[in-house]
This record gives C-alpha cells, sequence and structure tokens, in this order.
C-alpha cells in the first residue's frame, strides 16, 4: 500500500510540473499547509427504512501540504496538488435486529483513516497583489491507510479493522470549493493566508468485491455475508491555508544605487532649446522599439502614472496597471533601466532625499516581483535637487513629485 502511494503521488506531481511553463518563475510557485475540518456522511442505495435510520455525519480534523503554480503571467489559472490526511467516517444509530429471542437495536460506526491526493484546478479573481477570492474544482484519489468498523448494542461492543472488513481500499472523488487569500508582505514576496470551503461528492463504491460476491467475513456479527447496493461517501470541508512562494528563500539581490548629493535647490529656469524632447511616454518609446530606432539614453516620465500613498512610499494600487506595463516592456527587449525619484519642495532637504529613495526603491522592488532581472534594473534618487517646473503653484510640484526611468 505505502509504495502505491508513493508511485501515485510522483506520477501526479510529474505530471503537474510537465504542465506548468517550463520558465515558471519563483514567485510564481508556492509551497504551503492547508488544514481544517472534515465532516462525513453516506448514501445507500439499498437501506430498508424500517431497519436503519439515515446515516448521521460524523467529523474529523483534516490536514497536509500542498505545491501551487501559476500558470500564467496574470496568475488567473493555477493548479495545487495536495497530499491530505483525514478520516472519513459516519454513523447508523438503533438499528433494528435479532439477537436470540428478541428484538435489539445496534450502534453503527465506519471510520476510515484515508490519504488523501488532490489536484485543484484554481480561477483566481482580482489583482495577483491583493485581496484575491477563488473557485475549484478538484479530483480526490483517497487511499485507505487504516481504521475500524465497530458495532454495539446493550450487551455486547464488536470492532474490526477496515481491511478485515474487506472495505475498498481507493476511493475516488469529486470536489467544488471557493476561497478568498490575504496578502501579507514578506521578504521577496507575498505569503498568502487563506481560508475556503468545499463540498465533496464521492463517485466510487465504498463496498470491496469480497462483499459484493457474498466472500466477505465481517466477524461481526455472520461469517459470511453478502451486499446488495452501493455505499458512497459526502462531505464538506472548512480549512484554512497559509502559503509562501519560493521567492522568499532566495537573497534578495542587491541593487545598484547612485548616490546623489545634497545640493543647493536650483532655481527654475525654462528651457530656451531643447534639441530632443526630455521626456517620452511608455507608448512613444514602445512605437519606437517596434520601429527599430535606439531608445537607449531615452526617458520615460510617469508624473500621472505612477502615485503614492501621501507622505509614504508605498504604491497606490491605481498604479500597477502601469508598472506592468513596464516590466512587460523590460521582459521583451534588452535594455536597462535606471529609476530616478524627485520630490517637490515641500519639507526639508534630508527628508525629501530619503523620501525619493523610498519610492524609487519601491518601484524597483515592484518590477523584480514582476520577474524583471537584477542586472536590468537600478535605481537613483534626487530628492527636490531636480525641479522641472517651477515649486510656487500645485501643478508645478505635481511634476516635480515624479519618477523616471531612463534607459540605458
Amino acid at each position: 500500500m505505502k509504495k502505491s502511494i508513493i508511485k501515485t503521488i510522483v506520477l501526479l506531481l510529474g505530471m503537474t510540473t510537465f504542465q506548468t511553463p517550463a520558465k515558471a518563475q519563483s514567485d510564481r510557485v508556492h509551497i504551503g499547509l492547508i488544514g481544517g475540518y472534515h465532516s462525513t456522511s453516506a448514501s445507500y442505495s439499498n437501506l430498508n427504512s424500517k431497519i436503519f435510520n439515515s446515516p448521521k455525519a460524523q467529523g474529523s480534523l483534516v490536514g497536509g501540504v500542498f505545491v501551487e503554480f501559476e500558470l500564467d503571467e496574470n496568475r488567473a489559472f493555477s493548479v495545487r496538488p495536495e497530499l491530505m490526511f483525514l478520516s472519513r467516517s459516519f454513523k447508523i444509530e438503533d438499528i433494528s435486529y435479532l439477537r436470540g429471542t428478541g428484538i435489539g437495536e445496534l450502534d453503527y460506526k465506519l471510520n476510515a483513516q484515508y490519504t488523501d491526493i488532490r489536484l485543484p484546478l484554481i480561477y483566481n479573481i482580482g489583482s495577483p497583489n491583493g485581496i484575491r477570492p477563488y473557485i475549484y474544482i478538484a479530483p480526490v484519489l483517497g487511499l485507505v491507510r487504516g481504521g475500524k468498523i465497530k458495532a454495539e448494542d446493550n450487551v455486547d461492543e464488536y470492532s474490526i479493522d477496515v481491511s478485515d472488513a474487506n472495505m475498498a481500499s481507493t476511493y475516488f472523488a469529486g470536489q467544488i470549493g471557493a476561497g478568498v487569500k490575504f496578502p501579507i508582505s514578506v521578504g521577496n514576496g507575498n505569503m498568502h493566508l487563506g481560508i475556503e470551503a468545499n463540498y465533496e461528492l464521492g463517485f466510487t463504491d465504498t463496498y470491496a468485491d469480497k462483499e459484493k460476491k457474498g466472500r466477505a467475513n465481517s466477524k461481526l456479527f455472520f461469517p459470511i455475508y453478502h451486499i446488495d447496493g452501493t455505499r458512497k461517501f459526502k462531505g464538506i470541508e472548512v480549512m484554512a491555508t497559509l502559503s509562501v512562494p519560493l521567492s522568499i528563500f532566495k537573497s534578495s539581490p542587491r541593487p545598484v544605487v547612485r548616490e546623489v548629493p545634497v545640493v543647493e535647490q536650483p532655481a527654475y529656469r525654462p528651457a530656451t532649446r531643447v534639441k530632443e524632447k526630455p521626456c517620452y511616454t511608455l507608448e512613444e518609446i514602445v512605437d519606437l522599439v517596434k520601429h527599430g530606432e535606439r531608445v537607449s539614453g531615452k526617458t520615460i516620465c510617469a508624473v500621472e502614472q505612477i502615485n503614492f500613498e501621501y507622505d509614504k512610499s508605498t504604491i497606490s494600487r491605481q498604479s500597477y496597471a502601469y508598472l506592468d506595463k513596464i516590466a512587460t516592456f523590460m521582459l521583451n527587449t534588452n535594455n536597462r533601466v535606471e529609476i530616478k525619484g524627485h520630490t517637490d519642495n515641500r519639507g526639508t532637504e534630508d527628508y525629501n532625499m530619503k523620501l525619493s529613495k523610498q519610492r524609487a526603491e519601491a518601484v524597483y522592488k515592484y518590477l523584480l516581483k514582476k520577474g524583471v532581472k537584477a542586472d536590468k534594473l537600478s535605481y537613483s534618487y534626487y530628492g527636490l535637487t531636480q525641479p522641472v517646473a517651477s515649486n510656487d503653484t500645485e501643478e508645478g510640484r505635481r511634476q516635480n513629485r515624479r519618477v523616471e526611468f531612463e534607459i540605458k
């Protein structure tokens, strides 16, 4: 049994790895823990309602480990192979049966221990960097690893191992579920804390062939017995997940930082003649590349497109889409980029120098998370020392607190 479990796990993980892009980045591969509560019941096709009451669900803890592979650039689709450990059990109370000369009542309980191999196919909703609801479907292969079947009346108690009762050693089911993940920033990536719930429906009969063919030895009531009909499991689960990207185990790349000395703020003097545009939009740069033009030495300015929380270096969510376009441009060209941080003149020189550094670094780290290689990125910061407009007006200050991308 143990060998078959190992072979099946290796096969499923191998299939999953084959289907995952060969160049999957480490921040798109997550490892994690999952655990919670599992409740199982059973449905019979042939119970005599005059003798048997309806099965009652029984609960147990469930836990395991998983690896999640995000399959596409937008991280909307992922696959999450899981190895889970749990019990599937239920109870039938007050079964009427003949004992000696009278009629007795018997309580029956099945408690089977399972190792599950599951393969959830997940559709994630929303931004990869925000709170993400998701839905999934999952095939389930359950392998019995032990357990007991018990029966007791007011006189005796009987117990038998599930293997001796010739219970089916494998079980196949399907799950449908939904959940939500919450990002927690750590190191080079985001951990995710999640909660989810699913419904499970068993597809296969849990009676073994010996029971169906009248060769089973119960050791409970009769030496030999014969089963007609089917018995299938069903259940619900509520679980919590914790996952971390493999990228957090990588050492953070050391950024190339150019220190700019604090100098006296120069007066703003409008340029009288410009040979080349001092600033380009990203769309203009992309168009130049498409037409084979050199873009080295040109600067992309992002005054409107990149914003931060007030007086902080936290990038606003509205800026993610633009930064994603910058990342796509860099991933598809050989150009290097220097990120330059600037501020307006509100606050002290030292304070603005520090703030411009933190904001440039925040953009640098964001692009790294999007897969841009560290050797294609650097950043520098200038505080209030390089205004492009007068700081006497709000419009001028808005233009001065900017992020630029100088293409190398």
